[in-house]
């Protein structure tokens, strides 16, 4: 009787334990989620007063209301990530211009936040002067998928006096070697200029400032691949290409030069945006993206583009994968369509009035 009166006095002592420590860990429990709670607040408070327009210098009240100016983040940290280290990928005190640095430690680069399906992608660079051979300077979309879809601008780099080539390529479903190759028409080391991809359901144009380098059209009637399924990501890279890229790798890249710098700048966008966590397209191929592309993308060249392109074509093109028959014995279906001289049926020559090159930016480049 005492041995299981003291065992009814020991059960009730162990749930009134239970109990008591329950009420403690519950009361400890709240006061957690209050703490976190508060904390979450506070950084939300902080966060609005850190994105809160700035009031500008100047009189107070409606003056001061006037001054005020909406924060918005600076291009390339809005806009890009880095794939490399703070050594070899700078951005200017106000974000809007980027160096990349290729030395005997890394190459380097950046990509993109986001991805596209077809738009005008665009940016301003200036490269590295001097002995540049061996060196590959870049601006170019990719799908990263394993039959991979790209448009590439590739700078190769060349001894000192001699000029840079650049480089286009086009990759659809992984098939790729559509390379062309041009000298440009200005030292691409002296000042900025604008390099473009005007990228729709028709026609793919490589644009340098407002003039046309090469055109890749849709000719999916023909069999031959185009990039129309797999969104793109932007990206930009400076990278050791000795083995191939200075007259097919004869010219090494000299490291006593290191380091070599490119600098981006004045990067626009706009296009159908295919977000990371999902891989939704059908809005980028709808009708309804139709507005935007046409907006956005040329669709064809008018005349004075279509005798720009017929002048890069005769004056600085220097390799063609077209008339390369060695490479390629068999010609590629698509090539007599791509000339560009198939947008429009008017004469070209009798367009002569509607473009002028000045021939000082001809001369020596």
């Amino acid at each position: 009787m005492g041995f299981n009166s003291r065992m009814r006095y020991d059960r009730g002592s162990v749930l009134l334990r239970v109990l008591e420590a329950t009420r403690r860990s519950n009361e400890y429990y709240y006061r957690r989620l209050l703490l976190q709670l508060a904390l979450v607040l506070a950084l939300l408070a902080v966060k609005a007063h850190c994105s809160r327009p700035e009031v500008r210098a100047g009189g107070g009240g409606g003056a001061a209301a006037a001054g005020r100016a909406k924060y918005v983040e600076s291009t390339f940290r809005r806009h890009f990530w880095s794939t490399a280290d703070a050594d070899h990928y700078k951005l200017s005190e106000d974000g809007e211009e980027a160096e990349l640095v290729l030395d005997r430690v890394a190459a380097s680069g950046f990509a993109s936040n986001t991805r596209y399906l077809f738009g005008r992608i665009s940016i301003q660079m200036k490269v590295h002067p001097g002995d540049s051979a061996g060196t590959v300077t870049t601006f170019y979309t990719s799908s990263l998928s394993g039959k991979h879809d790209e448009l590439d601008f590739e700078f190769l780099g060349n001894e000192v006096g001699k000029p840079y080539v650049l480089q286009t390529n086009v990759y659809a479903s992984g098939v790729g070697d559509r390379e062309q190759r041009i000298k440009l028409w200005f030292d691409p080391t002296a000042d900025f200029h604008t390099y473009s991809i005007h990228w729709n359901k028709k026609i793919i144009i490589f644009m340098v400032d407002e003039t046309p380098i090469r055109i890749y059209k849709n000719n999916e009637d023909l069999g031959v691949p185009y990039p129309c399924r797999q969104p793109m990501s932007v990206f930009a890279s400076m990278w050791n290409g000795e083995d191939w890229a200075t007259q097919s790798g004869a010219i090494k890249l000299n490291w006593s030069k290191s380091p070599f710098k490119a600098r981006y700048r004045h990067y626009d966008v706009e296009g159908c945006e295919v977000p990371w966590y999902k891989g939704e397209v059908t809005p980028c191929t709808s009708r309804k993206s139709d507005v935007l592309l046409k907006r956005a993308t040329i669709q064809h060249l008018n005349i004075e583009q279509l005798v720009r392109l017929q002048w890069v074509t005769e004056n600085m093109l220097v390799y063609d994968y077209c008339t390369d028959v060695y490479r390629y014995p068999k010609p590629h279906p698509e090539c007599s369509r791509n000339s560009g001289l198939q947008d429009s049926g008017q004469d070209l020559e009798a367009s002569n009035n509607f473009f002028y090159l000045d021939p000082s930016h001809t001369s020596s480049w």
